[in-house]
């Protein structure tokens, strides 16, 4: 199987090897970075998301444990003003991608949509596809447009930027609380935010 990766914007592969040693790099940057973050005086870190004991904090520590990214990484991530919900995204794609995290949450600054940045990679929605048997919540549209057509089909679906949101923190929160994703879905679709849907789910316990 063909390991290599298409750098975005070139029609370049870039193999396994280099990619690792990418990773290694750019964890060596962020590193220091992170340092200076955490030993900043109380008044300079304000209400950074990652800092704290905040739930926001909590949600950041369960997704570096769960894409096994170091905390002071997604600390420095964090910092780049995205929702708390999409950096589950830019993780999951820069797994899947083989890429630094770092570059897709550029991409997504510079205001590309998730499915535009996806398909750089050759990330398409059959991708994201999470099973759920029973109501989809905020997912129903979505899964609608997936029950039309034939799985080998599924990659032609274009999902909006929420769906992606959706999809993507449906798997991490299933998987990292040990839930079923139906009950996620349905979280997601009677509590504001994803972060109170990770402190609620937490919580609770069961499926």
């Amino acid at each position: 199987m063909n390991t290599n990766r298409r750098l975005p914007g070139t029609g370049e592969r870039v193999p396994a090897d280099t990619r690792a040693a990418m990773r290694a790099v750019r964890r060596a940057l962020l590193f220091p970075v992170a340092i200076i973050l955490l030993a900043a005086p109380a008044g300079l870190q304000g209400q950074c998301p990652g800092s704290g004991g905040s739930d926001e904090a909590a949600f950041l520590r369960a997704v570096g444990e769960h894409f096994s990214v170091p905390q002071q990484e997604v600390m420095v991530l964090a910092q780049w003003k995205l929702a708390p919900g999409e950096i589950p995204v830019a993780l999951f794609l820069a797994e899947r991608a083989g890429v630094s995290p770092d570059v897709v949450i550029s991409q997504r600054r510079r205001g590309e949509g998730w499915m535009a940045i996806s398909s750089e990679y050759s990330v398409h929605a059959g991708d994201f596809h999470v099973r759920i048997d029973g109501h989809a919540g905020i997912l129903a549209d979505a899964y609608e447009r997936f029950s039309a057509r034939a799985a080998s089909e599924w990659n032609e679906i274009v999902l909006s930027d929420d769906e992606v949101v959706g999809f993507v923190n449906v798997r991490f929160l299933s998987r990292h609380l040990q839930v079923s994703p139906e009950r996620v879905a349905r979280e997601l679709e009677d509590v504001d935010g994803v972060v109170a849907v990770f402190v609620r789910l937490r919580g609770s316990g069961g499926p």
